[in-house]
């Protein structure tokens, strides 16, 4: 590990620890599941596991990679698919300026041009647009929208 880089911790990593090889199975609170090459799984507290004179942190370079959670989507209710599209279309005017929609060549509606307005005045201007069309919405919803989006995706 390179000097002052703190260890993180992924579920399917490496790790040396107490005489032996094992892998992260789980991550739940401090605690740390873990299972060696010889199959043998205990849980350990993660303080205690970062403190161990041998431990080591054997495959930084092979992390975990995201997985986009594939055919999840259709799992949903039709209802509550509609309405996270609905707010995506949103959420993506209030980013970048303009709706998904918007034929190519247009500029950004009046409030959600991002060289003229901050992303708080967009997410105020969207709460006014939804509310007004009988979906009242604050401008503290839109900016948790649009975080959660930001993060999580769809």
């Amino acid at each position: 590990m390179g000097a002052g880089k703190l260890p993180v911790l992924r579920v399917g990593e490496w790790v040396r620890f107490d005489g032996d090889e094992h892998q992260v199975v789980a991550l739940a609170g401090t605690s740390v599941r873990l299972r060696s090459r010889g199959g043998v799984a205990q849980v350990v507290l993660l303080a205690f596991l970062l403190a161990a004179a041998d431990f080591e942190l054997l495959d930084e370079q092979q992390a975990v990679p995201a997985v986009e959670p594939l055919g999840l989507l259709e799992t949903l209710p039709h209802e509550v698919l509609e309405r996270a599209r609905r707010w995506e279309r949103h959420l993506v005017e209030v980013v970048t300026g303009r709706a998904p929609e918007a034929p190519e060549g247009a500029g950004p509606r009046p409030g959600y041009d991002p060289a003229a307005s901050t992303l708080k005045d967009r997410d105020a201007a969207k709460a006014v647009e939804l509310s007004a069309a009988g979906q009242p919405t604050s401008a503290r919803t839109v900016t948790r929208m649009r975080l959660r989006y930001a993060e999580q995706g769809l």
